[in-house]
């Protein structure tokens, strides 16, 4: 053994992999290398979908469907047009992936009362001006075979969140009463007469069944201003 040595790490035989230098250079030619293989490909494949397989240019795609032999001729492979309609979808699905989700528009639910399963649905929506009348409309409906006799409704007075208050007095249920035989629907309208002095504002009430207290629907009356 030379009694010189120093015993630096150049010495050793295995010391270029921690040589830092060599290390990026190394990493540097396989990137390289990627990269010119990456591009081969990518050229190969856009002279294979512009070109016709003898080298000359394809022919501008009409508008009417091709067929086989035609998809063949343009593209130098039948196998490629699938290729190429896989691509564009996962393309779509990736742009479509990132675009904003907007909620779908909900229904309009018309307000009604089912007496066979004891549910309510919806609410009496509608609006009016101060000397107007505002009408909206419920329907029962008794889907069972027996006859539930003479229904009436009730309403509630409206009041606003400042206080303000439409009376009874001015909200008016026809009919009254409504005969419900089996396996029938009645609708009942609800009018309300606004007051000329009555103030802009939402109104809130509501609307319940005589003797079945768990039969009831919101009331919403909208009061624009006065024109």
């Amino acid at each position: 053994m030379d009694g010189g040595n120093n015993g630096e790490i150049h010495d050793v035989p295995w010391a270029s992999i921690f040589d830092p230098a060599a290390n990026v250079r190394a990493l540097t030619a396989v990137q390289a290398e990627g990269f010119r293989a990456a591009s081969e490909l990518v050229d190969r494949f856009v002279h294979m979908v512009a070109s016709r397989p003898d080298g000359s240019p394809a022919a501008t795609r009409p508008a009417a469907g091709l067929s086989a032999e035609q998809r063949a001729d343009l593209l130098g492979a039948t196998d490629v047009e699938p290729l190429i309609r896989s691509w564009w979808a996962m393309a779509g699905q990736f742009l479509m992936g990132g675009a904003p989700q907007t909620s779908p528009a909900s229904e309009t639910i018309s307000p009604s009362l089912d007496f066979t399963g004891s549910a309510a649905n919806g609410r009496l929506q509608f609006e009016g001006a101060p000397g107007e009348t505002a009408t909206a409309e419920v329907w029962l409906h008794n889907a069972a075979d027996h006859d539930l006799g003479r229904i009436r409704l009730r309403c509630s007075e409206l009041m606003a969140d400042d206080g303000s208050v439409i009376k009874t007095a001015a909200i008016r249920l026809e009919p009254k009463v409504v005969p419900v035989p089996g396996r029938s629907s009645r609708g009942v309208g609800l009018t309300v007469t606004v007051a000329e002095k009555a103030k802009p504002g939402l109104y809130r009430g509501t609307v319940l069944v005589q003797g079945r207290p768990q039969l009831w629907l919101p009331v919403a009356l909208t009061v624009r201003p006065a024109a």
